[in-house]
């Protein structure tokens, strides 16, 4: 028993570390300077799958099961007396369909034989020669559908035309098999027959076993099920790539530039079935199923880093659901096997020691290129979206206080009252909250233009994502009289105005900021990290703020370094210290940010652009005194922010919103909202203050 768990700890970190090597190597080599934003994507696009495409991906997979067990059933029938029941082949068949993924170049196939032999007592011979026929209908069925894809190319506009020499290998493959795979073998048997050691003793065993599978061969072949096992074959294809294709478009969400057309999503789900059968020592075939699969992706049109997320995410959905169905099915099969299962004893304890070492070093070459992802989780934020919370009476949770001015406008700000984070509006003339928008995604960081007629905001790509993430994001704008959205960018967020309105700026990847002409729609980046950048690759990029009239961006810096800077065209960089969300203020004559330092460690805090220097602006005395979100409004006048008593989440905490007059006292701020969910983000428009 030592031996042999050597030898499966040996197998299992081998082929760990291959696939964890291959992942790595596809990660950082194919997606480039945007490699760190692949973790959170990835999450991003799993956490969206939605219940009902994994229900029907179980459908799917109980129905080819049901189908694979009874063409099994039907192939040993015909050559042996004594059948096990439709339950105990659908057990086996569950259970082998784990199997086959979890051993490379389909040798997890075999356990279909060994758990009919040892299990329910079936003869070996016909176990073999039914898993035989079984691929070869497999094969068939597969030439026969690349067939109707090769047609499509024909009546369609695609990119199929490398399917052809597929299909002749096929071809091929199978005139060989009818033609001489039995022959061979019988030629096979009379020469054995000739030779002395096959004639007693392991080699007669050899013989009698080649003869009983050739005979098993011959019994299946006259039997005359030759369609029925063709109509079964078809359709679990067909089974499988309905499951397939239900979760694939289901990922494809997340990325509404992929072709979802069926014949293009076979072509790559076939390509990635055909990467994870190769000889390789991976795990569950992770890696050569993303390669292989993200290849025929590519060559449809789509990038490599979609593709790759894509088929990442769809073969772990996939694995969780069939290794879940496959592990019930084991485990019961264990309960109803009517013989014992035999184990073998290994004796080659040295040779599994210098594997294992040289397993090892695999398996940490892999996971020591995928630390750099992984260490990303942590500043993903919540997978699950917060309580929407509830309307509170005002008086009941903070006194009312009153503003020594009477101001005109209104504030915008992100909201998950209604159930997700969309963008509301409150009025100083009417007192009234209104939503703005009413969408299934996550929705933020709403930014008022110049003239008060336009918002900007950012929309998640799927239903949820935390602020924290800052990748699955596109930039809309809103028009205010007539509610007219308009989609201006794809993969942004944090998008501001220019001082004329005519630009949006905002960050992409967490690495870019773009500067887009709203009007021809072009983009000019005007800076980045990594390559040619001023900020190393490693630094993650938050809440860019471009200065009137200049291109000095305040940033808040992450990842291996935590500071608040101002970055110039030419490459100079200023800090500015700790803190975050770092702005201008839309003269451009100083700057403000959040720091620690007051009452409930954060508060707002002014800085000269002239002379850099630093003071405490703002740090309200009331029990709300964790501030965020900072805002000064058109007209330099008035401060919008967001504050808590407790909790520090940007998109959890119970944030509450309020304007405070600048240059009043502190205790003077008036508070906008009385809910005990999550308002952050604001930004405040003011016409006038009487």
């Amino acid at each position: 028993m030592k031996n042999e768990f050597y030898k499966y700890s040996y197998r299992i970190a081998l082929s760990v570390g291959v696939s964890a090597l291959l992942l790595a190597i596809l990660i950082h080599g194919s997606l480039s300077s945007t490699s760190f934003s692949f973790l959170p994507k990835l999450i991003a696009v799993i956490a969206a799958v939605p219940a009902s495409a994994i229900a029907v991906y179980i459908a799917a997979s109980i129905f080819r099961t049901s189908l694979r067990a009874y063409r099994y059933r039907i192939i040993v029938a015909s050559s042996e007396s004594h059948i096990p029941s439709f339950f105990h082949f659908f057990l086996v068949t569950a259970s082998r369909n784990m199997f086959v993924d979890m051993l490379p170049a389909r040798l997890g196939e075999l356990s279909y034989v060994a758990m009919l032999n040892k299990g329910y007592a079936v003869s070996g011979p016909t176990c073999l020669s039914s898993l035989i026929i079984s691929f070869v209908f497999d094969l068939i069925a597969l030439t026969l559908l690349i067939v109707v894809l090769v047609l499509v190319q024909l009546f369609a506009a695609g990119n199929f035309l490398w399917l052809v020499p597929v299909l002749c290998l096929l071809c091929v493959l199978l005139t060989c098999f009818y033609l001489f795979f039995l022959p061979v073998l019988r030629c096979i048997t009379t020469a054995l027959d000739r030779l002395s050691f096959f004639q007693k003793g392991m080699g007669k065993k050899i013989t009698l076993f080649v003869k009983k599978n050739i005979t098993a061969l011959e019994q299946a072949k006259n039997a005359g099920i030759g369609w029925r096992l063709l109509g079964l074959s078809l359709g679990i294809r067909v089974g499988k790539y309905i499951g397939l294709y239900a979760l694939f478009v289901a990922v494809a969400v997340s990325f509404p530039l992929v072709n979802t057309a069926p014949a293009a999503a076979v072509i790559a789900l076939i390509s990635a079935e055909a990467g994870a059968s190769l000889p390789l020592p991976v795990f569950m075939g992770f890696g050569v199923y993303e390669a292989t699969g993200s290849l025929a992706m590519v060559a449809l049109g789509a990038t490599a880093s979609v593709s790759l997320i894509m088929m990442l995410a769809l073969h772990i959905v996939s694995q969780i659901v069939d290794y879940t169905f496959g592990g019930i099915a084991l485990v019961l099969f264990l309960i109803t096997s009517t013989q014992p299962v035999v184990k073998k004893q290994f004796e080659q304890k040295k040779f599994f020691k210098r594997s294992g070492l040289v397993a090892f070093i695999i398996l940490a070459a892999g996971a020591l290129l995928l630390v750099p992802q992984l260490r990303k989780i942590k500043n993903l934020g919540t997978i699950q979206p917060p309580d929407s919370g509830q309307m509170i009476e005002r008086g009941t949770d903070e006194p009312k206080t009153e503003q020594q001015k009477n101001l005109h406008g209104f504030i915008v700000w992100s909201s998950n009252r209604n159930g997700n984070h969309d963008i509301f509006k409150y009025s100083f003339d009417s007192q009234k909250i209104i939503p703005l928008t009413s969408h299934p995604h996550t929705e933020y960081f709403p930014r008022i233009s110049p003239d008060g007629k336009r918002i900007v905001f950012a929309r998640s790509q799927v239903p949820w994502v935390s602020q924290r993430n800052h990748y699955p994001w596109d930039i809309y704008a809103l028009n205010l009289a007539d509610g007219v959205e308009t989609l201006l960018a794809r993969n942004g967020t944090f998008p501001t105005w220019s001082d004329d309105g005519q630009y949006v700026y905002f960050l992409r990847e967490a690495h870019q900021v773009v500067q887009l002409d709203i009007a021809s729609g072009k983009e000019t980046e005007i800076l980045r990290t990594g390559g040619k950048g001023i900020l190393p690759k490693t630094v993650q990029l938050e809440t860019p703020s471009v200065m009137p009239n200049n291109n000095l961006v305040a940033l808040t810096l992450r990842g291996s370094e935590r500071a608040v800077v101002i970055a110039a065209p030419n490459g100079k960089i200023t800090k500015l210290g700790q803190g975050c969300q770092l702005s201008w203020s839309p003269s451009g004559e100083y700057l403000y940010k959040i720091d620690h330092g007051g009452k409930q460690q954060n508060a707002v805090f002014f800085i000269d652009a002239a002379t850099l220097k630093q003071k405490k602006w703002f740090d309200s005395p009331t029990r709300y005194s964790h501030e965020y979100f900072p805002k000064v409004s058109n007209d330099g006048n008035v401060l919008v922010y967001g504050a808590s008593k407790r909790g520090h989440e940007h998109d959890t905490a119970d944030y509450e919103i309020f304007v405070w007059v600048i240059g009043t006292p502190w205790e003077t701020a008036r508070r906008i909202t009385h809910h005990t969910g999550n308002d952050c983000w604001p930004d405040v428009y003011i016409t006038r203050a009487d």
